[in-house]
Formats: structure tokens, sequence, C-alpha cells
């Protein structure tokens, strides 16, 4: 996010002119480069290269973050996947065994758990 501000005074045949530039980039503006070319040459180069590197470790370190929360999800949703058919088979194992009311409740509230933190999980997130 790039921020310019620029302020000036006159008084009379006066005038005074006051700018500043702040970003979260890692390039410097054009006009300040120019300026730097002027004073020291070599430094250009320097900092042309040193932008670079700097956009190379941004680039790499998205890659890992998103490759983590990739694995995070996945991995988050096969739980849900196991603690599903964990109650299913719960209840499954119950309704065998004899006990149908019992079987039918346990998949039951293992499925609508799974429902309810799914949906609200949701909604949470885009509120």
């Amino acid at each position: 996010m790039a921020k310019h501000t620029t302020a000036n005074l006159r008084e009379r045949d006066k005038e005074l002119t006051l700018q500043q530039h702040d970003t979260d980039s890692p390039l410097i503006p054009v006009a300040q480069i120019e300026r730097l070319h002027q004073f020291r040459p070599d430094l250009v180069d320097w900092i042309v290269k040193q932008t670079q590197i700097e956009a190379e470790h941004r680039r790499s370190e998205d890659k890992r973050i998103n490759t983590f929360v990739f694995v995070e999800r996945l991995i988050g949703q096969i739980f849900a996947l196991l603690i599903g058919l964990a109650g299913i088979v719960g209840g499954v194992y119950a309704a065998v065994n004899g006990q149908a009311w019992a079987g039918g409740t346990i998949a039951s509230l293992a499925i609508t758990g799974l429902a309810v933190v799914f949906l609200t999980g949701r909604r949470g997130k885009s509120n």
C-alpha cells in the first residue's frame, strides 16, 4: 500500500513544497532513483539487485504459506471425515447389537455435529 503526501505553503512571493512517499513495497520511486543516480550511480544497480532479491523472497514465502494453509485445510477435512465415519460406524454397531434407537441417535448426532461446525464455521469467517 502506497501513501503519497504533498503539502504546499505559499507566502507572497515564496513557496515551499513538501512531498512524502511511504510504501510497503521494496521498490523506490523513480524520482528518488534518478536523484541517487546523480549522486552515486553505482548504488542504483545495487538497489535494483536488492529489490529483486526481496521480491524473490516474498514470492517464496507466499508459496510456502499457501502450501501450509492447503495442507492444514486438507488435514482438517480428513479428520472431519474420520470423525463422521466413526460416528456412523459406531451407530451401525450399536444398531446391529440390538440398540436401534441408540445407534440411530449416535449416527445422527455425529453427522449433525459436523454439519453444524461446518455451517457455523463458514458463517463466522464471513463476518
